[in-house]
């Protein structure tokens, strides 16, 4: 009975401790990383602060939301005026574009065109802004965990050369401060992955959300324009210089 006891017992003995790189903590990572992970960490928070602050301003509520689509609306059926005042206060980029065109109102197509074309570009701009700071941040990281494994290596040497090669102990300290300065590098590209991936995607959900507005504000440009002379066509307004002629 005691060596059945003893069977069943051995698999819920607790396992040795080791000091091997996967049972290490976080925290004893970071501190054997040196100074320089502090800027890796400032890295990572900065890249955190501001894919949470593009999530939040590129929801397509707040891009375009639903008073632009009734305003262009209004517009189509040559009620103008009446939106005109709210679109001018109104926060959202796709209502900074409908209120470019409403100031050209009366101009000729090609010029109410220029004006909204203008101001989306400007809008996608600043759509994607904190885009690419993202994209600088995973550009930084991995570049400051190379130098703080070159310099952890560097320091290693150094304590060889003062100590000499040929003890055993200090291989072992070689291999050790090799070891170490590596974390730093870990580090680095930990940060910097995902921040390459929440950049490249946030960037593609910048341009997509612009083609819409783009697409969006597009049927109030004629509703915009002048009129085409007598006895033309729209077509006829969108000559080269912005000139005009009868077709």
């Amino acid at each position: 009975m005691s060596s059945s006891a003893t069977v069943f017992a051995m698999p819920f003995q607790a396992a040795p401790a080791a000091d091997s790189f996967p049972l290490r903590t976080l925290g004893q990572l970071f501190a054997d990383g040196g100074l320089l992970m502090w800027p890796i960490l400032g890295c990572s928070v900065l890249a955190t602060g501001l894919a949470v602050e593009r999530y939040l301003s590129l929801r397509r509520g707040r891009v375009l939301p639903q008073v632009v689509k009734d305003a262009v609306e209004q517009v189509c059926q040559g009620r103008a005026a009446v939106i005109r005042a709210g679109i001018s206060e109104a926060p959202a980029p796709a209502a900074r574009v409908l209120a470019a065109g409403l100031r050209r109102e009366g101009h000729l197509l090609a010029d109410v065109e220029k004006a909204m074309e203008d101001q989306l570009a400007v809008e996608a701009a600043q759509l994607r802004g904190n885009a690419r700071g993202i994209a600088l941040v995973a550009a930084v990281a991995p570049l400051l965990g190379l130098l703080g494994t070159v310099l952890g290596i560097a320091d290693a040497f150094a304590t060889v050369e003062r100590t000499g090669l040929g003890k055993a102990e200090s291989s072992e300290a070689l291999a050790a401060g090799i070891k170490v300065a590596l974390y730093t590098t870990i580090f680095g590209l930990c940060v910097a992955i995902p921040a390459t991936l929440v950049a490249a995607h946030l960037q593609g959900r910048a341009r997509r959300l612009a083609a819409l507005v783009g697409a969006a504000v597009a049927p109030a440009i004629e509703a915009l324009a002048a009129p085409p002379p007598s006895g033309g066509s729209a077509a006829a307004v969108r000559t080269e210089g912005g000139g005009s002629h009868a077709a």
